[in-house]
């Protein structure tokens, strides 16, 4: 492990301190930015995964600069930004195999052996982010204090959505297939980006603009090739079986899932199974919402999260919201338990 650089990278200074580190793991060497005055031994750490098509920046630099709720939130923790493997900005290219889902799951582990993080974590993490934060979660709960996932997903792709990829010819592949068939980096950018935005019946301008930033990054600032092969692993990825749930004494967990979203469904099926463990689990749907909670709902997705980590007994002196907050900022479409729940879990 070697400390490359203090970065600026955008987030409130509010946060802190701000380094990035190259961490050794079993998937190689990943980069991990670290937010927040470690000295302070009262905070706890919150470990942070990204979604495909996105690096950590991309994924939490809008919701953590949303307003005071998320910055409240992230004062409780110090942070640990994972970036998975070539997935960081000019990153080179991987060259071999790119590691499954179970084996980007055991890069948790090797972080937190190498920075020495001994008090149980909160994961907060998304999409393809969230699935291997659930496998690790499965293996090493005594390592983790709570998990707030994002459009969780805990299946595998439907052989009918396999199919119709194809018939489309939209499926994603390495980049050197990809380019042997004529296809340009703007067209796997354009394909990998389509991924999330292409399935949604109804885009915002927020949308929009998310859209016109993430391929602008993908293109100027990264490895499409490693981007790509993420993908490949999250689209390939194996179910996680339903009998893991069974006899484990889960962590507790916030599920939060757009209602509108291309993974909803997804979402409400791992809840069940995860529920399978006897751990309850809460899940929060807003809507209108289409693909990013954290970016088209903000303050309901950080109200939720403050009040989850008060029923973990975090910031219960740090002046944060009670239930009566949250159901202000309701619209009679979303979809959620009481969320008084979210404070007793």
């Amino acid at each position: 492990m070697s400390e490359l650089k203090d970065v600026q990278l955008g987030f409130p200074a509010s946060c802190g301190p701000r380094s990035t580190l190259r961490v050794d793991t079993n998937c190689g060497p990943v980069s991990v930015t670290v937010v927040g005055d470690k000295s302070n031994t009262k905070l706890f750490p919150l470990v942070t995964l990204h979604d495909f098509a996105f690096d950590h920046l991309a994924q939490f630099q809008t919701f953590e600069n949303s307003g005071e709720e998320a910055a409240k939130f992230f004062a409780q923790f110090i942070t640990y930004h994972i970036d998975m493997p070539g997935c960081e900005e000019r990153a080179g290219d991987i060259t071999g195999a790119y590691p499954s889902m179970e084996d980007l799951a055991g890069i948790i582990a090797h972080v937190r052996t190498s920075l020495n993080i001994s008090k149980p974590m909160v994961l907060l993490a998304v999409g393809a982010g969230a699935n291997i934060a659930m496998r690790y979660m499965l293996k090493h709960t005594k390592t983790v204090l709570g998990a707030i996932l994002v459009e969780l997903t805990n299946d595998s792709e439907t052989w009918v959505k396999w199919t119709q990829d194809k018939l489309t010819d939209i499926v994603m592949k390495p980049s050197e297939i990809l380019s042997i068939r004529g296809k340009t980096t703007s067209d796997i950018v354009n394909n990998m980006v389509d991924k999330h935005f292409g399935r949604s019946a109804s885009p915002s301008h927020t949308l929009d603009d998310t859209r016109r930033y993430l391929t602008s990054r993908l293109l100027t600032s990264h490895s499409v090739s490693n981007m790509d092969q993420y993908y490949q692993s999250y689209y390939q990825r194996l179910p996680i079986p339903e009998e893991s749930f069974t006899g484990t004494t889960c962590s507790p967990v916030l599920i939060i899932s757009g209602k509108q979203s291309w993974r909803n469904d997804s979402s409400i099926d791992a809840r069940a199974s995860i529920q399978t463990s006897g751990k309850d689990v809460t899940l929060l749907e807003p809507s209108p919402c289409f693909l990013f909670p954290l970016e088209e709902a903000p303050k309901k997705a950080a109200i939720s999260m403050m009040l989850f980590i008060q029923g973990l007994g975090l910031g219960l002196s740090a002046g944060l919201p009670n239930a009566t907050s949250l159901t202000e900022t309701y619209d009679e479409d979303d979809a959620v338990c009481d969320p008084r729940d979210l404070a007793m879990v």
